[in-house]
């Protein structure tokens, strides 16, 4: 009798494909697992958003904002004081730049041709003093009673009187007119006004030239002619038409000043006392120091 060979019982069929081989094993996903946060959707659409990573961007975007806005404000002002600096680089004196001097930086004719004179004035002043020295000199040279103390005192004038000028005197009125602000210009010019006011009288006392007061004037190259000491008498009278310069061109330009000031309401002596007041001459006179 003859069996049919039927399949293995045991053997795994289509039926048990669907059936899990390990049964402890989760089909499920572990539900406490943290979601990816950039995948976390904000409403419909399937769009996924990061809020927090949103609010950051924006942040660091409005700050690289503001740095590239003071960034371009400091560059501004850096080229600013630049071009200020170029236009008000120190020339004078020639040889070794210390300040800037320009009379023609001021516009208005009048006012420029004031400080061009006043300038010429200065300069003047300079040749006078040394050429002061040298009439002293020659008058010790020639025996004269009082030439040591003449010498002395002439050679204290050129670098004294020289340097005390131009920071007293004329310095301050080239300010002033350079300046067009009433209140800021009025101080430079009551400045002017009282150490020019000095140099006309210091310039009539060398004018004169009395023994041992260090001027090689009027007195001294009479006396040189009279002993007849030509080259002493010279130079003494070169020295006497040069302070004869100072005190009629000088007085003449005061005067000038003078007149200016009282053409211009804003020159007062409140404005000045004002100025006085806000910041010490020494503030006044850096702050001023490029033009």
């Amino acid at each position: 009798m003859a069996y049919k060979q039927t399949n293995d019982p045991f053997a795994d069929s289509s039926q048990h494909a669907t059936l899990d081989t390990d049964p402890f094993s989760d089909p499920v996903k572990d539900p406490f697992s943290q979601p990816n946060e950039s995948s976390v959707s904000f409403g419909g659409g399937g769009q996924s958003t990061n809020a927090y990573g949103d609010y950051g961007n924006s942040s660091r975007a409005d700050e690289l904002s503001r740095r590239e806005a003071e960034l371009a404000r400091r560059e501004q002002e850096l080229s600013r004081r630049e071009q200020e600096n170029a236009i008000h680089r120190n020339n004078w004196p020639p040889f070794y730049p210390i300040v800037h001097y320009d009379p023609n930086i001021i516009e208005d004719h009048t006012k420029r041709q004031t400080i061009t004179l006043i300038g010429y004035q200065w300069y003047a002043l300079a040749a006078t003093l040394i050429l002061n020295m040298l009439g002293c000199i020659f008058l010790l040279l020639a025996g004269a009673s009082e030439g040591g103390a003449d010498l002395a005192s002439s050679i204290s004038y050129v670098v004294v009187i020289g340097l005390a000028s131009f920071i007293l005197w004329f310095r301050p009125i080239y300010l002033g007119y350079c300046r067009t602000e009433g209140k800021t210009m009025a101080v430079f010019f009551y400045i002017y006004f009282l150490f020019g006011g000095f140099h006309l009288l210091y310039s009539i006392y060398m004018l004169v030239g009395i023994p041992s007061t260090g001027s090689a004037g009027l007195i001294n190259t009479i006396g040189m002619f009279t002993q007849g000491h030509i080259l002493a008498a010279v130079f003494g009278t070169i020295s006497t038409v040069g302070w004869a310069f100072q005190v009629l061109g000088g007085g003449f330009l005061y005067k000038r000043v003078w007149d200016f000031k009282n053409g211009n309401g804003d020159i007062s002596m409140e404005n000045a006392t004002s100025q006085l007041k806000a910041s010490s001459i020494k503030t006044i006179v850096l702050h001023q120091s490029r033009m």
